[in-house]
């Protein structure tokens, strides 16, 4: 089973969605990116649920566009769960089947099984209205199930979760959809959620994918300004001046001092600058590249974070350091020194085109 997208476009009197992509069996992809970036729509039109202007949606091989969305073999989990209030876990979970006319005792072994692939047995009396947030969830999940889909689709279905519970549920999707074998496209604008239930991210900005890869590629080592921007992966800094050598040894000069890199520099990059690339030193420290304020300490659990304005001749550059759970953390508003390690600094391309 698989999900190909080829050159779907759809144009607005503003804005513009122009995608493609594909996802094999047992992948999750996630549409990652900021709001109004086209992710929904994206979803929307592989669903059938908006008309492209072009292009192609290929399900299991088979191209499906001028089919109408419950004909696609593609299951849909929104982002508000549009469960029927006044049927009961059963009934929801059941209505499609009930519609595609599959007999009653064909339909009841559809709704176990499916209530069974979320691990909500014996729910099936229940009204919605009685469940917690995660069980709804659960049952929106298992109502797609039922149709016995070829892929699935999921408009950030955890968004309105608290987060212990979206981490619980993001571990439950996983392993449901490695039992279940499915492609799955799962839209999130959230980093955090990307890359725990993502095999394969696609970050999108302005209707475009501008690159796709494994969490680790996309977070460790992004290709563009604007994917490092969006996962957090560090500082962008930009290049005052470089000079290459014969041996594709680099110098730069950038705004926290000179360096020697080991690799060539294209022009229209810059420095991308890690939280673990950058160490907290004394200010009169012979291996301070800089110095810098301390402005926020805050401990996220594994490891505290800390965040610096780093004075420099063309303003204030903002970094972010992390240290040790159990280390000391600097005093805000204290001045510290900043050691630079450059063999944890990458560069990106300032342009996403």
């Amino acid at each position: 089973m698989s999900i190909e997208v080829r050159s779907l476009v759809k144009n607005y009197p503003d804005f513009s969605v122009d995608i493609g992509l594909s996802v094999g069996s047992n992948e999750t992809l996630v549409l990652a990116g900021p709001s109004g970036c086209g992710k929904t729509t994206a979803l929307q039109m592989i669903a059938g649920l908006v008309l492209p202007d072009s292009g192609l949606v290929i399900v299991d091989g088979h191209t499906v566009n001028d089919l109408p969305a419950w004909k696609r073999g593609i299951g849909i989990v929104f982002q508000d769960l549009a469960l029927f209030p006044h049927l009961s876990v059963g009934g929801n979970v059941g209505y499609g089947p009930l519609i595609a006319g599959i007999s009653r005792a064909k339909r009841q072994q559809i709704i176990t099984e499916s209530l069974a692939a979320v691990r909500l047995d014996g729910y099936e009396p229940r009204r919605v209205d009685t469940l917690s947030g995660g069980e709804r969830q659960r049952v929106a999940i298992a109502r797609a199930l039922a149709a016995k889909p070829k892929a699935l689709l999921m408009d950030e279905p955890f968004s309105s979760l608290d987060a212990p519970l979206r981490r619980a549920l993001r571990t439950e999707f996983r392993e449901l959809r490695t039992r279940e074998g499915f492609p799955c496209i799962f839209v999130t604008h959230d980093r955090e959620e990307a890359a725990a239930v993502a095999d394969r991210i696609a970050v999108m900005n302005a209707g475009r994918v501008v690159e796709c890869g494994s969490p680790a590629q996309l977070f460790n080592e992004p290709k563009t300004a604007f994917t490092a921007h969006f996962l957090g992966s560090g500082t962008i800094v930009p290049i005052l001046s470089r000079r290459t050598y014969s041996a594709g040894v680099c110098a730069v000069r950038c705004l926290l001092g000179e360096a020697e890199l080991p690799y060539d520099i294209s022009d229209n990059h810059s420095l991308l600058v890690p939280p673990d690339a950058v160490m907290i030193t004394t200010v009169d420290s012979e291996r301070a590249y800089a110095h810098a304020r301390v402005t926020a300490v805050s401990f996220e659990g594994n490891a505290n974070t800390i965040a610096l304005d780093a004075g420099t001749i063309k303003g204030t550059l903002r970094l972010s350091a992390t240290i040790g759970r159990r280390a000391i953390p600097p005093n805000i508003g204290e001045t510290v020194g900043l050691h630079i390690n450059w063999d944890l600094v990458r560069t990106v391309r300032d342009s996403i085109e």
